[in-house]
């Protein structure tokens, strides 16, 4: 097999998209490069590839494999025509079908380094056949083994220890991993390294530390209300938690749920709602040692070692080092860096006032300005996406609701349901839609939902902490990051 490697630069005359690509379907495909750009934008995630290159650039590893064109004087893209297409939209947005998709590939492109795409390094094989068998082994089967939920989330602490920030990670990371997947993924981990200096038995202790140990079980505790109020901890920004109990209470409890994930079979099962999570808890209040309660702690006495001195103060335990300096959180409940350019004035004025909200002292607006964003917005994204019509049929097939009152809309937790049972959201991972999908739930005891945002909005009763808070937002983010520019 003849294979040579060159350098190319990516013009419209110079790279060809494939007018025989598999993606596309017989009856769609034309020799116009134009209707093929338009083809793999509407068939194919090219919009959220384009999202990426912009951020990060062509990673060098993943070449286009070409072949010369009939005419030999341009190469045909066989594999890479999704990132082929999103380059020529990045340097041509005008050959996007909207006026809003050039609008959107217009700003897109002010961020990427265009000189940089000029080009970009191609495999060329002889012809089609040659190249079939490399093709094949890139689309059947797993060329590459996946990390686990664990490695995973010790990669971004490793990264974490380099120096970057979650907010700098999540820039850099692709495959629809958001900010807030990155942030729980480091708050599990953590939580799992503090249960590895538990006094575990020999056999639990290896199963904890076994790369194929369920995190995603842990994570789903640590995301409940109610799991979170058994081990007595509050969400934190800048340490991913902090303790509100007394640090033995805590790993305690820890130790018993580490215990049970590691070793109850079926146990991953179990508790998949805030529902099933309190059942759990309350069968294991039962088992857990007695304790002091009173008390609270920061994550960084929780890996002081056995040898190290500290004061005390109360019973929060503080240690006499100075922990490693942290870039500052945001004092509202908008991350630093995150960006909203919605093309609604109305939503990018309601984003603009929440920034600048400090969340410590304005909880009870922070709470409410943030569930009008998200309906807002949401609803400006239906419209932008054309689905008005389809998401009020589906709510109200016989439109009895409309004959009544001709602006009914559907309520917030079926606006959501419906962009995640028809995924809408362009470019978002299954970790995104996992994450808002938790959103629509039916557990108004469960504070990170509509059904519990609704009882703090109408409810005189319930106020929410700054942690429940930023927990929504985190939660919410994924959608966010969509919806917000539009």
């Amino acid at each position: 097999m003849s294979v040579q490697t060159r350098s190319l630069t990516v013009k419209t005359g110079s790279l060809l998209l494939d007018s025989k690509n598999t993606r596309i379907p017989e009856d769609r495909r034309s020799e116009d490069q134009r209707s093929l750009v338009q083809e793999l934008l509407e068939a194919e995630d090219v919009k959220g590839i384009a999202t990426s290159i912009a951020k990060l650039g062509l990673f060098p590893n993943e070449r286009l494999i070409v072949i010369p064109s009939n005419t030999g004087r341009n190469f045909v893209v066989l594999e890479g025509n999704r990132r082929l297409a999103a380059i020529k939209l990045l340097m041509n947005p005008g050959l996007a079908p909207t006026e809003h998709q050039v609008t959107y590939f217009r700003r897109l492109s002010e961020k990427a380094d265009l000189p940089a795409l000029g080009k970009t390094e191609v495999t060329i094989f002889p012809d089609r056949v040659a190249a079939a068998p490399v093709i094949s082994s890139l689309h059947i089967g797993e060329s590459k083994k996946r990390w686990s939920s664990l490695q995973q989330a010790r990669f971004y602490r490793e990264l974490v220890e380099e120096g970057l920030t979650p907010e700098e990670i999540a820039e850099r990371e692709a495959g629809g991993v958001t900010l807030a997947d990155i942030r729980n993924y480091l708050k599990s981990e953590k939580v799992h390294r503090v249960a590895l200096t538990l006094d575990l038995d020999d056999e639990t202790r290896k199963k904890v530390d076994d790369s194929r140990f369920p995190l995603t079980t842990l994570d789903r505790f640590l995301e409940s209300k109610t799991g979170r109020n058994f081990l007595g901890i509050e969400a934190d920004e800048k340490d991913g938690f902090k303790g509100v109990v007394h640090p033995d209470r805590f790993k305690a409890v820890l130790k018993h749920v580490v215990t049970d994930i590691a070793n109850a079979k079926g146990l991953t099962r179990r508790i998949n709602t805030d529902e099933d999570i309190a059942r759990y808890v309350e069968d294991a209040s039962a088992k857990i040692p007695k304790t002091p309660m009173r008390g609270a702690f920061d994550v960084a006495s929780l890996f002081a070692k056995p040898g190290d001195t500290g004061t005390t103060t109360g019973n929060q335990v503080q240690p006499t080092q100075r922990p490693a300096r942290t870039p500052k959180p945001s004092t509202s409940i908008v991350p630093r860096g995150f960006a909203c350019n919605s093309t609604n004035d109305r939503v990018r004025a309601i984003f603009g006032e929440l920034k600048s909200t400090r969340i410590s002292d304005h909880r009870n607006s922070t709470g409410v300005m943030v569930r009008v964003l998200i309906d807002i917005a949401l609803w400006h994204f239906y419209e932008c996406q054309k689905h008005i019509q389809a998401v009020c049929d589906h709510y109200d097939k016989d439109g009895k609701r409309r004959n009544f009152n001709s602006t009914w809309t559907p309520p917030l937790r079926d606006l959501i349901s419906y962009a995640v049972e028809q995924t809408l959201f362009t470019g978002m991972g299954a970790a995104g839609y996992k994450s808002v999908k938790t959103l629509a739930a039916k557990d108004a005891d469960y504070f990170v939902t509509i059904e519990g945002f609704n009882a703090f909005t109408h409810n005189p009763y319930v106020t929410p902490t700054e942690g429940d808070l930023r927990a929504l937002w985190q939660r919410a983010e994924p959608m966010l990051q969509i919806i917000l520019n539009v």
